[in-house]
């Protein structure tokens, strides 16, 4: 009875910042993000909507690279199927397009339960 009370509780366990990165794919998310930067530099493309895209998310980019917890809504939005990234890449940015929504939507369902593991 008295381990009962006064015994130690049980604790879940929190996931370091590397394995929460490891997790949720984000390494591989920033990874595919600086590959969407680089087809956009290597595009000549002169529509506006193409140069405030590009304008945007190199913006939103760089604020994501050094938030300390980085969120991703807006990534989601752009690379989500058939938004923006898709009607200004077409076919030539399909599968590229495809990873980062694939790893944005992962982190942004799962961003509620990590908050949790991370924090207590």
């Amino acid at each position: 009875m008295f381990n009962w009370l006064f015994g130690k509780k049980k604790t879940t366990p929190v996931l370091s910042k590397v394995d929460y990165w490891k997790a949720f794919e984000l390494f591989a998310l920033f990874d595919d993000l600086d590959r969407v930067k680089a087809v956009m530099e290597h595009t000549d493309d002169i529509r506006i909507d193409f140069i405030a895209f590009k304008d945007w998310f190199t913006e939103e980019l760089g604020e994501l690279e050094g938030a300390n917890n980085p969120d991703f809504s807006r990534v989601r939005e752009w690379f989500a199927p058939n938004a923006d990234w898709d009607r200004l890449m077409g076919r030539q940015g399909f599968e590229l397009g495809r990873s980062v929504f694939k790893r944005a939507d992962w982190w942004k369902r799962n961003q509620e339960f990590c908050r949790a593991v991370l924090f207590g």
